[in-house]
């Protein structure tokens, strides 16, 4: 069947999708599923996913 849906954010994860946006000027959302999870970056156009690849991938 379907999977389960994400629970639903505690204050603590929410706090830190919160300065994570603000940071990368983009929406965050965190998803916690026991030890593991994924941080989704949502971009809005080309150019933001071209940032988004420039500022992983800068040394």
């Amino acid at each position: 069947g379907p999977a389960a849906p994400a629970p639903q954010a505690d204050a603590d994860t929410r706090a830190l999708e919160a300065n994570l946006a603000d940071a990368l000027g983009l929406a965050v959302t965190i998803e916690h599923r026991g030890e593991r999870g994924r941080v989704v970056l949502a971009y809005e156009s080309l150019e933001q996913l071209d940032e988004i690849c420039r500022r992983l991938t800068r040394r």
